[in-house]
């Protein structure tokens, strides 16, 4: 699910349970209005090399944590920005 910095859906691309997060980021990339964000905050689940280029090459920031065994990990991770996500589903 695509949200709003404040947790409300923007848009959603619906998957098998069997699938995976990381290969659907550049479709939500693409999905619902029709908006420049400045940064795109996803979980673990999505961290790739793959993702993060294709948020770059729009020119969005990508915040996505790396994961312990990724390869290269930079210096600088916005981690303020991370812990500000909020999750709407679950009670959370």
């Amino acid at each position: 699910m695509k949200t709003d910095f404040d947790g409300h859906p923007v848009a959603f691309d619906l998957t098998g349970g069997e699938k995976g997060d990381a290969p659907h980021f550049t479709v939500l990339l693409c999905l619902g209005p029709d908006v420049d964000p400045r940064a795109v905050v996803a979980d673990k689940g999505y961290a790739s090399k793959a993702n993060r280029q294709a948020a770059r090459s729009r020119g969005i920031t990508p915040v996505i944590p790396r994961k312990a065994n990724e390869r290269g990990k930079p210096g600088f991770f916005a981690k303020a920005i991370y812990k500000r996500r909020t999750y709407r589903a679950g009670g959370r």
